[in-house]
């Protein structure tokens, strides 16, 4: 079982699983530290090759969340520390201290997470538009060229898209509200 990590409900999942269901929000994690996405990304990396090589196990799901969000964020502090003069490493920690904290981060990334999954789940022509659309930054106008659709369409589909999303995510649709202005 090298390299595995076993959840507390028994359900065995190898690193590679791991990789896949938390690369993206890690990433996302990190940037809100990091204006620099090679770095996210290496840094990102050596925290998964750090947990391959040392065989680490974990008791729970959050054991494992707890790992990988404390060791991107020291790793983050770790290379602006290294990375920048004193003056600008004292400047990084003032931003720092502008995330209320850590946890809000964390729950953003969560959001950001679920949200992800969910729209990849939407109908194919809906999930088209509401990426150009909000993940993208994309007026009606442009999606509904980008597409070959209607702008009634498009503005159909958004609306579609949302309602989806909603009934969905309605476990945590108050925390999309509260963070994300998409909604």
């Amino acid at each position: 079982m090298a390299g595995e990590i076993c959840y507390i409900n028994d359900k065995v999942n190898n690193i590679e699983f791991i990789f896949k269901e938390y690369y993206g929000s890690l990433c996302y994690f990190a940037s809100q530290y990091l204006n620099d996405e090679e770095a996210v990304e290496d840094l990102v990396q050596d925290v998964f090759i750090t947990l391959l090589e040392k065989k680490m196990f974990f008791q729970s799901v959050v054991h494992l969340k707890n790992f990988l969000y404390l060791s991107i964020r020291n790793a983050c502090l770790n290379y602006i520390r290294n990375s920048r003069s004193k003056e600008k490493y004292i400047a990084s920690l003032a931003h720092e201290d502008q995330l209320e904290n850590m946890e809000e981060g964390i729950i953003l990334t969560e959001i950001h997470r679920e949200l992800a999954a969910a729209v990849e789940r939407l109908p194919e022509e809906c999930r088209k538009v509401f990426d150009l659309c909000y993940f993208q930054g994309l007026d009606n106008e442009s999606a509904a060229k980008e597409l070959g659709l209607s702008i009634n369409t498009v503005k159909a589909q958004k609306a579609r898209g949302k309602k989806i999303l909603k009934e969905n995510l309605k476990d945590i649709f108050s925390l999309f509200v509260l963070f994300n202005p998409l909604f």
